[in-house]
């Protein structure tokens, strides 16, 4: 079935305006992705918490073969002795670098938290942009929002991704960054 493109376009947009970009209705949709998140940030403090844990245990093992050591205990030459302090050692050093890599990433994701204010404002932006006049800027930002839409006798389907709404959502506070990339109107059913 054809459609004029710019009939699809106003019919998309309004559709999105009217049942998506409304803070309350983002909110709630995308609080399932929000959870996922939330739940994938606490396994990773847990996760820094154990290799922070497993660093710490390594420390003090290795200051008691020290002492020992210090204390005539241990005799330095043991080639054993050696190989146990090279393992204590790099036990510690690799668990102290995974937790800062972890700790890293989840600083990153920590900044990118979405706001009541965010919502509001990307809901009046992505308002704004995807009633542009200029077609190919306005269809990114409509693209941005829904990724497939779908044309049928009577009736249009239009299709979205929670997590690249979410994506979009924290990308450059919000539709300032558009992803473009592989995304594609449909005209018809596959």
């Amino acid at each position: 079935m054809a459609v004029p493109m710019e009939k699809l376009d106003d019919l998309v947009a309004d559709h999105l305006e009217k049942q998506l970009l409304q803070p309350e209705r983002l909110e709630t949709i995308l609080a399932v992705v929000l959870d996922r998140r939330e739940e994938r940030s606490e396994r990773r403090r847990e996760h820094i918490a154990e290799l922070n844990k497993r660093a710490t245990e390594s420390e003090l093992r290795l200051k008691r073969l020290y002492d020992a050591i210090e204390a005539g205990i241990a005799d330095l030459d043991d080639p054993a002795l050696k190989d146990r302090i090279d393992g204590l050692k790099a036990i510690r050093d690799q668990a102290k670098a995974d937790a800062d890599r972890a700790q890293a990433m989840l600083q990153n994701t920590g900044q990118k938290a979405v706001t009541p204010e965010m919502l509001r404002k990307f809901t009046t932006t992505a308002r704004e942009r995807i009633r542009l006049e200029s077609g190919g800027y306005r269809r990114d930002h409509l693209r941005a929002l829904a990724q497939r839409v779908e044309v049928a006798d009577g009736e249009v389907r239009i299709m979205g991704s929670k997590s690249r709404l979410l994506q979009t959502l924290v990308a450059g506070s919000g539709v300032n960054s558009v992803p473009t990339q592989g995304l594609k109107w449909r005209s018809g059913w596959a």
